[in-house]
């Protein structure tokens, strides 16, 4: 990613801006599966350096995003990474949104949803399906299937099989073509996905999984009392966000309440008496000039995790 901008930034919504136009995808775009129907990390670069005074310009004065994002409230941080697309696409130069979220029905049923179409500088009208997706290696396997969601009720072969094989066939059905706008057709159907996958912590193994961009960002998992939760300094403090704060590197002021390894061995206990979610927790390490910045993230899960509810 590209780190010079990040530590430039200082607004939390640019920086979420940004990470949804420089992170990695999570999906290797030449993969022979995918080819085509991918949104490759080449042109999102290219469009970074494109957005980079852009964004400099809005963390100086970011009321219009924040009046977006406003507009548009949510507690899921799909719909979140869905905001910042539509924000993002729509200040592109030579770029028109044409629809966001638009359902297609078949006889009353609803047979999925175009989450953006919109059309670019080349005059091509684009359908992009979006997704921001965190999973964890459950078996040391280069296989998709060994990557399951922090809630087990998600895997990464099962979800990219309905991105590929339904969503973004969408604009070749009768139902999705009458779902379009008048006089719209689709030129091109792609998947916008990023995330992280997150690795046992105790895992040493470094394999190419199937299908998956080796530049994918990277977490680590561990089993609550059971196994040690991995440390990269002396200094390090701890902080857990809230669901919309997993996307950009995080970064606190200094005077942010942090926690010792002690106070987080402590909260986490209390939390898994009573509840089996996994919970994202962020190793801080304060910066030279003074705020708390992310050095690694990680899932705590609970004793028995994954079985508490297994996906066939």
């Amino acid at each position: 990613m590209h780190t010079l901008l990040f530590d430039t930034l200082q607004d939390s919504a640019v920086r979420d801006l940004a990470w949804v136009i420089a992170s990695p995808g999570l999906l290797q775009p030449d993969y022979p599966d995918y080819q085509g129907c991918v949104v490759d990390d080449a042109w999102c670069a290219q469009e970074l350096n494109r957005a980079v005074e852009w964004l400099g310009a809005l963390d100086r004065a970011p009321l219009a995003l924040h009046q977006f994002i406003a507009a548009r409230p949510t507690r899921r941080l799909g719909h979140y990474f869905e905001t910042l697309i539509a924000f993002w696409l729509t200040h592109t130069a030579d770029t028109e949104i044409i629809a966001t979220n638009l359902q297609v029905q078949d006889q009353e049923r609803t047979r999925g949803e175009y989450d953006v179409i919109f059309r670019n500088a080349n005059a091509e009208v684009c359908h992009w399906e979006a997704a921001i997706k965190f999973y964890l290696q459950v078996d040391v396997s280069a296989e998709q299937k060994a990557f399951i969601g922090p809630g087990t009720r998600d895997r990464l072969d099962l979800k990219l099989s309905r991105v590929f094989n339904h969503q973004l066939l969408l604009g070749q059905t009768m139902a999705g073509q009458h779902a379009l706008p008048p006089h719209i057709k689709l030129d091109k159907a792609q998947a916008f996905i990023k995330g992280y996958l997150f690795y046992h912590a105790s895992s040493q193994v470094n394999i190419e999984i199937q299908g998956v961009s080796p530049a994918h960002l990277r977490g680590w998992w561990a089993r609550h009392s059971l196994e040690d939760i991995p440390k990269n300094s002396t200094e390090s403090r701890w902080i857990i966000l809230p669901r919309l704060g997993w996307l950009a590197p995080a970064r606190v002021e200094g005077n942010t309440q942090m926690m010792d390894e002690a106070e987080l061995g402590s909260h986490l206990t209390l939390h898994f008496e009573s509840n089996s979610d996994a919970v994202l927790i962020f190793e801080m390490k304060r910066s030279a000039t003074g705020c708390y910045q992310e050095i690694s993230r990680g899932f705590v899960v609970c004793k028995n995790w994954p079985n508490i509810e297994r996906i066939n």
